[in-house]
């Protein structure tokens, strides 16, 4: 099969995306990938044919991407495109002739302001019925959007296991990974010092991974700071998913802090499949989708507020995880591996795109 795929995002920095490149090329599918340049570190696939557009205006980088696809379809015939939505996505009905493309949600608008939000959600659902094919990452997310029922198929997020090392539990070894804009990642940092004053004797490290605005990172880092904890949380700052391994290798619990907000609520947290699948045991925020995926074999649920992660935390280390086994912790999300992501509902979906 011979794919388009179109994305916002420079090539290697969206995770799912990534990940579908890797796993099918590795069956044999051909990838064109059409993407921004943001200036990132440029990552490859074997296989993967990389077409990099370099403007920062946002209406230009529509043209651009509008044109190279005009460019391509001369040259190369496409079975199949995924387009990663973007507002502004829908100028592509004018290049869809004999090209299946299926629009991607994979978030509703995340905007805090309530009235741009709704107007914002109302122009992707819009956008998405201008196209036959929809692909949207859960039932909860197609319900906020108000997409018809029938009108989309849902493909999961997935997550393969970063790492593979057999782990004990009689310390805690905490990790988070994953943007920092929007996560009051520093809430987490202000529960582990709670309970650390309750139980100082406790054997604990915690790892933070990630980046956002500078005025996020400083508030992390003032944070461990204030409450005496530099030499317990480590804060590294971006680091590319190839390296991340060590991290995973360490850590016996994650974390997967985000806002209890209605347009986060239908969100599955990344992480949580990727800490698990690693046969990590999870600390994630009481929202409807991280219900779905969080069960006591594998984690443990709390608020999205300092104290409630401190008890949780507290939760953990008492709980009697004499039976606690990380291939158990695998097990409990397997269907969730990328490549049964893939296998059982991506490529499903492509090849109904064709059969149409």
């Amino acid at each position: 099969m011979n794919i388009l795929m179109v994305n916002q995002d420079q090539f290697g920095y969206k995770a799912g995306y990534y990940h579908y490149c890797k796993h099918l090329v590795k069956q044999g599918h051909k990838i064109t990938y059409l993407c921004n340049d943001h200036n990132h570190p440029k990552m490859e696939i074997d296989g993967i044919e990389v077409i990099y557009i370099k403007e920062p205006s946002s209406v230009k980088w529509r043209k651009k991407f509008l044109a190279k696809i005009k460019e391509l379809k001369k040259t190369t015939h496409f079975d199949v495109a995924l387009c990663s939505y973007f507002r502004g996505c829908s100028i592509l009905k004018t290049v869809s002739k004999g090209l299946p493309i299926i629009i991607d949600i994979r978030s509703g608008d995340l905007t805090p302001n309530e009235s741009k939000r709704k107007l914002y959600n109302r122009i992707i659902k819009f956008e998405a019925s201008l196209f036959t094919h929809t692909m949207i990452l859960s039932e909860s997310l197609a319900r906020l959007l108000k997409l018809k029922d029938g009108s989309y198929d849902v493909v999961p997020l997935g997550a393969d296991a970063i790492s593979k090392s057999s782990r004990t539990f009689d310390s805690i070894r905490m990790l988070y990974v994953g943007t920092l804009q929007q996560r009051n990642i520093d809430k987490t940092v202000e529960g582990l010092a709670n309970f650390c004053d309750k139980y100082p004797d406790a054997d604990v490290e915690y790892d933070i991974i990630g980046f956002g605005s500078p005025q996020e990172e400083t508030l992390i880092k003032q944070m461990i700071e204030q409450r005496g904890l530099s030499t317990k949380v480590h804060f590294h700052g971006r680091i590319n998913y190839e390296n991340l391994q060590p991290f995973f290798d360490k850590a016996n619990l994650g974390v997967a802090f985000v806002p209890m907000t209605p347009y986060y609520d239908c969100q599955p947290s990344t992480k949580i499949y990727e800490y698990v699948l690693s046969g990590i045991y999870c600390i994630a925020t009481n929202t409807y989708e991280n219900r779905i995926l969080i069960e006591p074999i594998n984690g443990l649920i709390c608020d999205d507020n300092s104290d409630s992660f401190g008890k949780a935390v507290e939760q953990f280390y008492c709980l009697d995880k004499s039976q606690f086994d990380s291939d158990t912790i695998k097990a409990s999300m397997e269907q969730y591996l990328w490549k049964n992501v893939i296998n059982d509902k991506l490529l499903a979906l492509f090849n109904k795109c064709l059969k149409k």
